[in-house]
């Protein structure tokens, strides 16, 4: 089965998403109910090694479409998150004219983070001191009209990671909540870790995300 077969089952599925979401937000709905275990519960492996896999080799897992249209939380971004990226990355006039097509456009005084559904960073080895790195993110909710939600983080040893606040109450659809994530490393770690952060709500719905802290 070639790779065009492989994905015409998702045409359905990307179809009736459109219909109400961003293509941010189609993406944040994939990647937020993928599976990181394969069909017999255990993890996911490299076929190369036959080490178990991480989300540095399948990303945020397998697609799951029946989970994908249900996603229930997204993390979305429109054309101004964009811009606010380029300018956070230094663009200069002709840069980002390039980039964005147009001539105008306003760069936030504050930007943050993409508004991504993963978290990556790199921290330098050379250093004596525990690192940090925080990371802001905006959710918005897409399932019941009341739900909370509590922040689960699955984090290896030499790791401390912290999410502010660590329940976000929605009262209607659509909602929107703000929450920050702030990583800290131990120097002693090894170079590579990998976690996730849940948003796990009173029915069980989880919304996952990857967290890989890389020290170089």
């Amino acid at each position: 089965m070639d790779s065009s077969q492989g994905h015409q089952w998702q045409l359905p599925m990307l179809q009736e998403l459109q219909r109400y979401y961003s293509p941010a937000a189609i993406r944040s709905a994939i990647m937020t109910t993928a599976n990181a275990l394969d069909n017999t519960d255990t993890a996911l492996k490299d076929q190369l090694t036959g080490l178990p896999a991480t989300p540095l080799d399948f990303g945020a897992g397998h697609v799951n479409p029946n989970k994908a249209m249900d996603p229930r939380l997204i993390y979305n971004m429109g054309f101004q998150d964009y811009v606010d990226l380029l300018c956070r990355l230094g663009y200069n006039k002709k840069q980002m004219s390039a980039v964005l097509r147009r001539n105008q456009w306003s760069c936030n005084q504050n930007p943050t983070d993409l508004n991504y559904p993963y978290f990556i960073t790199i921290f330098p080895r050379n250093t004596s001191s525990v690192i940090a790195e925080t990371f802001s993110r905006v959710v918005t909710n897409v399932g019941d009209d009341t739900t909370i939600y509590r922040a689960i983080v699955v984090v290896p040893s030499g790791i401390s990671i912290k999410v502010e606040p660590s329940t976000l109450t929605f009262t209607s659809k659509y909602q929107k909540q703000s929450f920050v994530m702030s990583i800290e490393i131990d120097k002693v770690a090894p170079n590579t870790q990998y976690g996730y952060l849940k948003w796990i709500d009173q029915h069980e719905h989880i919304v996952s995300s990857p967290i890989v802290a890389i020290s170089g």
